[in-house]
């Protein structure tokens, strides 16, 4: 390759994120966004790309861990001020303490000092149901009592629960090394529910979890990953057959409907188009923020093509694509995170 092709291919790639921009004629949306601290490289790029998005706190300690809780919300909030809107903010709370006295209020004091700084949503986290247990040893579930005045709360104040409950089939399962999720298991064993003493079924946690949606009927719920049902669409439309306040998320799981056939894909996301909302699960590392934008950038072009476009070349050649008609697209890509997390864009302007 010479070197004005070179140039002339890099130009072409950094002129795309704007044409896509204006092909889709609206912001799109990312809902889930792991981004902590100020970066001007990452606003640049999602202003040029035309893309607004969610950045969401979680607390993932389990055991005695020291809480990092505190300086991750600092940063996102001052992430959040930097990009004037183009980033909301989900704030989250500390489940471990749940037998101690007074941990509901004390939760709930902290949520609504963090909406007060502008947090539109709440986050729990998969350490509930697979991580945090009682003095006795047993695994809080999403349905322990300690949790309701929380959820109460929450509904009252209009905010949404964004909940990352269960995982994966393959936490449950031998480490195969054919599974798609080894990796990750390898890396993070202390998510392998395998043949764990005590652990609950992944069944189990999601049941408690419905029992939650149908408790507060009033509280709109966005099960992260596809609702951990990933694995089964099938079920997955029973839920969300069974539970109008429940949404999901695709937030890595775009890779799932890939793999998926592409007819049954199309027809999920026909009849639940209201309900499924587009997001990554992007974490901003301490690397380089440039390199991080451009990788994004990549993940937010793929995506759209996959669900915008007959065909188109993924990372390991020629990937058909969905094709879902313009106003679906936009449902997915914006209205939707617009109607199940008001305040995501200031004003609910497009």
């Amino acid at each position: 390759m010479t070197r004005r092709e070179l140039l002339a291919l890099l130009a072409a790639a950094s002129a795309r994120p704007a044409a896509r921009a204006a092909e889709a004629g609206f912001d799109r949306i990312d809902t889930h966004l792991h981004m902590h601290r100020k970066s001007a490289a990452m606003l640049e790029s999602l202003e040029k790309s035309g893309w607004r998005g969610l950045i969401i706190c979680d607390s993932r300690e389990i055991g005695d861990q020291p809480s990092i809780l505190q300086e991750m919300i600092r940063g996102t909030i001052e992430l959040h001020r930097q990009s004037d809107g183009r980033l909301a903010w989900a704030t989250t709370f500390d489940a471990r303490g749940f037998e101690s006295p007074g941990f509901a209020a004390r939760a709930i004091a902290g949520l609504r000092e963090g909406f007060q700084q502008g947090a539109i949503a709440v986050k729990i986290w998969k350490n509930v149901g697979m991580g945090i247990r009682s003095k006795a040893g047993d695994y809080l579930l999403p349905d322990n009592p300690a949790l309701f005045p929380i959820y109460e709360s929450i509904q009252e104040s209009g905010k949404t629960l964004i909940a990352h409950l269960a995982e994966p089939d393959a936490a449950w399962l031998p480490l195969d090394s054919s599974a798609p999720d080894i990796g990750y298991y390898k890396s993070h064993p202390e998510w392998s529910m395998y043949q764990r003493t005590g652990a609950p079924s992944k069944d189990t946690i999601l049941a408690a979890r419905d029992r939650v949606l149908a408790r507060y009927p009033r509280l709109r719920v966005i099960g992260c990953h596809l609702g951990s049902n990933e694995d089964d669409l099938d079920q997955l439309t029973k839920r969300l057959e069974a539970y109008p306040n429940f949404a999901v998320d695709l937030a890595s799981r775009v890779r799932n409907l890939v793999r998926g056939d592409r007819q049954k894909v199309r027809q999920f996301l026909d009849k639940f188009q209201d309900r499924i909302i587009y997001a990554t699960d992007f974490t901003l590392s301490q690397s380089d923020d440039a390199k991080a934008a451009q990788s994004l950038e990549r993940t937010h072009e793929q995506d759209w093509q996959f669900f915008a476009e007959e065909s188109y070349e993924g990372r390991v050649g020629k990937v058909a694509g969905l094709a879902i008609p313009k106003p679906m697209l936009r449902k997915i890509f914006h209205d939707n995170a617009v109607r199940w997390l008001p305040g995501i864009v200031p004003g609910g302007a497009a």
